[in-house]
């Protein structure tokens, strides 16, 4: 292996006026928050006169230069090296109002680079998605229009920081930055010596991701095979990058390998399972080396110690091997998932059916259940009728489950073990084995009467209120209430009984409801049976039945739920006791395993 270290001040690092670094567009998002930001930039304000700072390092995959711009792939320290250029581009223009045109022509200079024909062009070339962005920010762009919160949150950060120090504290910061921060660059001729070494560097900034890890085995391992191979892979991991966008790559890889392995998969174990997978599973791994004995020590899960003691005793070597594919093949059914993922998660299928069922999932708070969704939905053996069918069972499976408050650390290990159920009779054993932990009936209307739909499951009172509003309607999918945006959850009596305010607007709640009601207000508040649906704000009259002033505007609504209201004479802790109980004798109707 072939290493050049060079210890570099950031004066040197981007003098270099032929060369252009660029961000491989399967790297991750630019990602650092104000916190790492804040570091950087303290370090340097704070730094002793005369002292030196170390940047960290900085790793390139570097061919023999030439005479035009010289394209270095940085395989390691994207993050600093984007916000330092971030950081150098608020100073120039600081410097530049400041009267001090040279400084900032200066600063300019060392962040562009040129070729053979002269025409300038960015010193950093990002990845596809931030690539605009940077450019945007670069170019004096309204940062207000920066999709990359990161990006965003870096320009903006450092003209407040920058735009706080006095002139001579500026031109400090501004010789500390150049002259005295450093970094060690390491340049490697081979990609697969590039890889092996991104594993071995500390740097300071975000600790690497189970994702980032798995990148680097995957085209570490392919840049060791013929021509060709690392371009396929790392074309596919492009393509996967982008379809996760917005989503948590790592959930992804967790709940993927899930759903091959057949069993839960938590984030602390998440790359040994799946370099363990690899290894059983793709044809060329038999001819790895130095990839297979490396070491990582992940962050640990908060997950109850007799969950992980149980995955500890797991040995995925047990597991019977399937037909063996070639790396590229499975790079590409890699990235496939990836994309089916995304497409579920974001219910952007093209069944608005599933979508609609997808939706309800997100509001009832059922993530877990993307394990079994995306193996289910990736079997062309199952079609769209018995998907919608499973799909409401689910809803109903996990309405009851977190109504009746099961654990939900079991989810994971349930829906991995739906992973496993072969095409016949498919839809027949995912019911069997969904109802085997179902809560019955009894406890389900117990539990749905007296649940508190708190705020942070608001959601999912919204999602029951819609699905009573169907039952009430006899609802033949030919239409559907609002958006959950645009339609309100009312508390018939209001969360703040006893504020002026209130009073002012309803009347005299606290009176109305008698001695005793503030300890019976916090028990029953967040019951179903005091929420109800409506699509404006109510526009009430005051009076000395508050209740009295609210129905008026119940009785204008089109939600069925809504107009009912109208019809009670008065709504008072009893009548919330007895429409919950209602309700739940409606639940085990509606949500029926």
């Amino acid at each position: 292996m072939k290493i050049t270290p060079t210890t570099l001040s950031l004066q040197q690092f981007f003098a270099v006026g032929n060369e252009q670094f660029l961000i491989p567009a399967y790297q991750r998002r630019y990602a650092w928050g104000q916190r790492q930001q804040r570091e950087l930039f303290d370090d340097l304000r704070l730094l002793p006169a005369g002292d030196t700072h170390l940047l960290g390092t900085l790793l390139f995959l570097a061919d023999t230069h030439g005479p035009g711009i010289n394209r270095l792939e940085l395989v390691d320290g994207q993050q600093r090296v984007t916000t330092i250029t971030v950081l150098m581009r608020v100073l120039a223009r600081r410097f530049e109002r400041e009267g001090d045109p040279e400084a900032g022509q200066e600063l300019t200079k060392l962040l562009l680079c040129k070729g053979v024909d002269r025409k300038p062009q960015p010193k950093l070339h990002l990845g596809d998605l931030d690539h605009a962005d940077y450019i945007h920010i670069m170019e004096g762009g309204n940062s207000s229009e920066v999709e990359n919160e990161c990006l965003r949150g870096a320009h903006q950060n450092f003209t407040v920081w920058v735009d706080q120090l006095s002139l001579d504290e500026l031109n400090q910061f501004f010789h500390k930055l150049m002259n005295s921060a450093s970094i060690i660059r390491l340049d490697v001729g081979a990609a697969k010596d590039a890889y092996k070494l991104f594993e071995t560097i500390n740097n300071r900034g975000l600790r690497l991701k189970p994702t980032d890890i798995i990148k680097n085995f995957l085209l570490g391992h392919a840049s060791s095979l013929p021509s060709g191979t690392l371009e396929k892979v790392k074309e596919d991991w492009r393509k996967l990058i982008v379809a996760l966008d917005g989503l948590d790559s790592d959930d992804f890889f967790r709940q993927w390998l899930a759903g091959r392995l057949h069993r839960k998969v938590t984030k602390n174990k998440l790359v040994a399972d799946f370099r363990a997978y690899y290894l059983r599973h793709v044809t060329e791994a038999q001819s790895m080396t130095e990839f297979i004995s490396s070491s990582i020590k992940d962050d640990e899960d908060d997950e109850d110690a007799e969950d992980v003691a149980a995955l500890e005793d797991s040995d995925p070597g047990d597991l019977v091997a399937d037909k063996k594919v070639k790396l590229t093949t499975f790079a590409k059914e890699l990235r496939q998932s990836a994309q089916l993922y995304a497409s579920l998660l974001w219910a952007n299928t093209e069944s608005s059916k599933v979508n609609r069922h997808i939706n309800n999932l997100w509001r009832i708070k059922a993530f877990q259940s993307f394990t079994w969704l995306l193996d289910m939905f990736g079997r062309k053996s199952v079609n769209e009728t018995t998907r919608v069918r499973l799909l409401r069972t689910l809803e109903a499976f996990m309405m009851r489950r977190h109504i009746c408050e099961k654990r939900s650390n079991e989810l994971e290990t349930i829906f991995a073990t739906l992973t496993s159920i072969d095409d016949q009779n498919y839809e027949h054993t995912a019911l069997a084995t969904l109802r085997e932990y179902t809560p019955d009936d009894e406890e389900f209307e117990t539990a749905f009467a007296t649940f508190p739909f708190v705020p942070a499951v608001v959601n999912r009172a919204r999602y029951a209120l819609e699905m009573f509003e169907y039952q009430a309607i006899a609802h033949k999918n030919e239409y559907y209430l609002a958006d959950p945006e645009e339609l309100e959850l009312e508390h018939i009596i209001p969360k703040a009984a006893e504020k002026p305010g209130t009073k002012a607007i309803y009347g005299d709640w606290p009176s109305y409801l008698g001695e005793g009601w503030k300890a019976k207000h916090i028990k029953m508040l967040h019951r179903i049976g005091n929420m109800t649906l409506l699509a404006d704000e109510l526009n009430v009259v005051a009076s000395n039945n508050p209740f009295l002033a609210k129905r008026q505007e119940y009785a204008k609504s089109n939600i069925r739920l809504t107009q009912e209201l109208a019809e009670y004479k008065q709504f008072k802790f009893k009548t919330i006791e007895d429409r919950s109980n209602a309700f739940g004798k409606l639940a085990i109707r509606i949500w029926k395993v």
